[in-house]
C-alpha cells in the first residue's frame, strides 16, 4: 500500500467514524525577536522576567534546542512557512536574492 491509498483509506475510515465532525485543534506558532534563547525565564534564566511568555510555554510546548538556518528574520519565517531553507525559497536576507 502506497502512502497515498494509506490517507485516502484512513480518510474514508475516520469520515465513517464521524471523526470529521471533531473539533481541529489550535495550533499557535509564536517566534518572539530580538534576543536569545536563554533570555525567557522559562529557559531556567532566574534574572529575567517574562510573565507571559512563561505562562505561554507552561500551557505548551518550549522548543528549547532548535536552530534557524539564518541569522535574520525574513528568511528564517519564509523558511518555517515554506519548509525550504533560504537557499532553496529565495530570501537569504530582507530582499529577494534568488529567482526561481
Amino acid at each position: 500500500m502506497n502512502r497515498r491509498c494509506f490517507l485516502r483509506t484512513s480518510l474514508a475510515a475516520c469520515s465513517a467514524l464521524g471523526a470529521a465532525d471533531a473539533p481541529k485543534p489550535n495550533i499557535l506558532l509564536l517566534m518572539s525577536d530580538q534576543h536569545r534563547a536563554d533570555r525567557v525565564a522559562a529557559s531556567g534564566n532566574p534574572a529575567i522576567h517574562t510573565p507571559n511568555l512563561d505562562h505561554l510555554a507552561k500551557g505548551g510546548i518550549l522548543f528549547g534546542n532548535a536552530w534557524s538556518s539564518t541569522p535574520t528574520c525574513t528568511p528564517a519565517r519564509a523558511a518555517l512557512l515554506t519548509g525550504m531553507s533560504p537557499w532553496n525559497h529565495g530570501l537569504l536576507g530582507y530582499g529577494v536574492v534568488a529567482e526561481h
